[in-house]
């Protein structure tokens, strides 16, 4: 037996361990659960997902049948549920909109850099061939800096990324914690994406007749 805060009595009749009834911004608090006649709000229902528009159809013409005084409003707790996360879904969708930008720049930048230094390293790029370079240790001195820059980005990125999303999930009363495979996955792709963007340019550097380079010296 319990009683209400009206003084009304009842019996417990089922006990449900955490139940999480607001966003997960906020730790779990006490609740119970009770019928208050004459009161009642709404009615839950379980439905079957494979044919949700004729099983809503069909509840609006039983809810006309039994209750024509009131209209029939429905939704859907899920759509109730997302609502509480709004913030976070559009916050997604602002971060995934300009790391793309940044990603394009990045890249824009890397090429242009790529195309200058490969220029400017002609004559030396055609001296090594000269001596007996090959072309795959042509790539590897003309990748080394970038990747060496890529490097440092990511340490510094990884840090600040770090911090910032500590800070963002103090927000949350449960929270995931950061792995580090998340971070290195970040910069397996940053330098991926920065290799793939200078490969062009590094292959036609190295592949170039050493001649054209040296004729005119």
């Amino acid at each position: 037996m319990f009683s209400c805060y009206n003084g009304k009595q009842g019996h417990i009749v089922g006990i449900v361990h955490d139940f999480n009834f607001k966003s997960l911004h906020e730790t779990v608090e006490p609740l119970f659960l009770y019928m208050k006649e004459g009161v009642n709000n709404y009615l839950t229902l379980k439905l079957d997902t494979r044919n949700v528009t004729n099983t809503v159809s069909f509840v609006g013409q039983q809810w006309s049948k039994f209750s024509p005084e009131s209209p029939f409003e429905y939704f859907f707790y899920n759509d109730f549920y997302n609502q509480l996360y709004k913030s976070e879904a559009r916050f997604s969708q602002i971060i995934l909109i300009f790391s793309c930008i940044a990603i394009l720049i990045a890249c824009l930048g890397i090429f242009g850099l790529a195309s200058f230094l490969s220029e400017a390293r002609t004559k030396e790029i055609g001296i090594r061939k000269v001596n007996g370079a090959k072309v795959s240790e042509i790539l590897a001195m003309l990748n080394k800096d970038f990747v060496k820059w890529v490097v440092i980005a990511f340490v510094i990125a990884t840090l600040i990324a770090y911090y910032a999303m500590n800070k963002w999930l103090e927000n949350f009363a449960y929270k995931t914690s950061l792995s580090w495979w998340i971070f290195a996955l970040a910069g397996v792709l940053a330098l991926g994406i920065a290799l793939l963007t200078v490969s062009w340019q590094s292959w036609r550097a190295a592949t170039r007749n050493p001649v054209e380079a040296l004729r005119y010296e």
